[in-house]
């Protein structure tokens, strides 16, 4: 049995604590804040209760798949359901278009706006369906460490169109299926939530789609950070042990191997393996000394973050029917909105924007005849804004929903607390303030991601969305079953099917 120490209480290192420890190993995990989560938390006030980070239960294989190697399931841990309608886009023209997750509505919503791009939705989404497959089966769940994966027939005879994927924006990609402007929105926005620019982003993340479109939206009573305390309650079963409030100064290496952390306190403890959860950027350059360093400040300086973000928790007197469980605002200049956020670095005038109002599904999450909502408005990465720059953009884009949808927040709002680009600094060390890591472009995905490993400390691994398989609760799940490869000696691509004992291949 190994003493492992994980730093950090983000979905990837509690769901890394979880497989370590059934696998039989000791594990403690040292978070510096006073409860685990990380960017996926929750935040209560005046009778509101939000999620801070994600919101969106995509990939529901993914989580039961991660239950099993637990011995449990979804059904006994969570309590899903299934938004109907999915969500609710408005554009800048006054337009909105409602997304249900039923695929043949959805096409006839579609084939209303445009000739002939109902049925380019659904060959759109087949194909979608089929890249997703083919990822889930042979590039999420990889170290990419065994180049015979790359040589399985499934993979060879799409070689070509995955050469196409790989190399064409989804923009471009997108425009062989649907030409008017909303459509191209709604298959180009999940990019988003990948942290990148549909301009920029390589059409493989068109698989984005057969999540919306055929396996739906869904939601676990009590928010996403219900998926948190299962997590928490899971190890807690499988004896992981949790250090709140407990920041880390420094991994300490020795003879070239990492043999345990310092903390901010005082205290130094010894482990067998490190594993950090901590913001990558951070955790190579603060908590290494220079000469252990295997991503160094200049490595950084040719990555691209994802966007920030300005977060808006509102409690709202009364309901507010013109929104969904889930809510788009998308302004008319689409290309101008993601150029002034990742090229000119400016914030937006217009910026297409998220809603949620969890208070629909979850009448917990508000006092009685009030709502809860969330607004997340992507704001450049590096930026930072004093109280009162986050005051008048908070005015600023309560206003611009006003105009967009004809709902007066502002007026209504009985509570109210901001979240910007020096928050997501402070509070979780974020590189560049991005509110969710590196993005997802080319460069930046698959086998080009950060490896999970260090080049230079021995018994030195990362989990998260800064390192592979990237951004999203569903990959940090995959990545804590990267992890677990990784120290198992387990190098073939594909989900392992049971947890094991390991001793020899750290």
């Amino acid at each position: 049995m190994s003493k492992i120490i994980i730093i950090g209480s983000g979905i990837g290192g509690l769901a890394t604590a979880n497989l370590l420890a059934k696998a039989g190993h000791e594990v403690h995990v040292y978070e510096k804040e006073a409860g685990p989560g990380g960017r996926a938390g929750q935040f209560k006030k005046d009778g509101f209760t939000f999620d801070t980070g994600p919101s969106w239960y995509l990939m529901p294989d993914v989580f039961e798949h991660y239950f099993e190697l637990l011995g449990t399931s979804t059904k006994k841990q969570l309590d899903l359901v299934q938004l109907k309608p999915a969500y609710k886009v408005f554009f800048e023209g006054g337009d909105t278009i409602t997304i249900t997750g039923d695929l043949e509505k959805d096409a006839e919503t579609f084939e209303a706006v445009e000739t002939g791009a109902g049925e380019s939705l659904k060959k759109y989404v087949e194909k979608s369906d089929e890249t997703y497959q083919l990822s889930l089966k042979h590039f999420l769940y990889s170290n990419f460490t065994n180049p015979a994966d790359f040589l399985h027939s499934d993979i060879t005879k799409r070689a070509g169109r995955m050469l196409v994927l790989a190399t064409t924006s989804i923009d471009s990609y997108v425009k062989k299926f649907v030409t008017h402007q909303y459509l191209k929105q709604i298959l180009e926005y999940p990019m988003v939530f990948l942290g990148t620019s549909p301009f920029n982003a390589p059409a493989l993340y068109s698989l984005m789609s057969a999540l919306d479109f055929k396996e739906g939206v869904f939601y676990p009573r009590g928010t996403m950070y219900v998926v948190v305390e299962r997590l928490v309650a899971l190890g807690k079963e499988f004896g992981v042990q949790y250090h709140y409030k407990c920041p880390v100064k420094r991994i300490v290496v020795s003879n070239g191997a990492a043999s345990g952390i310092e903390l901010e306190s005082g205290p130094k403890i010894e482990a067998d393996i490190i594993i950090s959860n901590a913001d990558l950027h951070f955790t190579e350059t603060k908590l290494l000394d220079a000469q252990n360093q295997s991503y160094p400040e200049k490595y950084w300086a040719k990555q691209q973050a994802s966007p920030s973000a300005l977060l808006l928790f509102l409690g709202i007197k009364g309901k507010v029917p013109e929104f969904e469980h889930h809510t788009l605002l998308f302004v008319e200049d689409w290309k101008a909105n993601f150029n002034a956020i990742y090229n000119t670095k400016m914030t937006p005038e217009k910026a297409s924007l998220y809603i949620s109002k969890t208070s629909q599904t979850d009448a917990s999450t508000a006092p009685k005849g009030h709502e809860n909502i969330f607004v997340l408005v992507p704001l450049p990465a590096g930026i930072s804004l004093t109280p009162k720059q986050n005051t008048d953009l908070t005015a600023h884009y309560l206003n611009q929903i006003k105009t967009m949808t004809g709902v007066d927040l502002a007026s209504r709002t009985v509570s109210q607390t901001t979240f910007g680009p020096d928050d997501f600094k402070t509070k979780y060390h974020s590189w560049q303030s991005s509110m969710l890591g590196p993005s997802h472009k080319l460069s930046q995905s698959a086998f080009f991601r950060t490896p999970n490993k260090s080049k230079k400390v021995t018994n030195l691994y990362y989990v998260g969305s800064g390192t592979v398989p990237g951004i999203g609760v569903p990959m940090c799940l995959i990545g804590a079953e990267l992890i677990y490869k990784r120290l198992a000696g387990i190098k073939r691509g594909g989900r392992v099917q049971t947890i094991e004992p390991f001793k020899e291949h750290f």
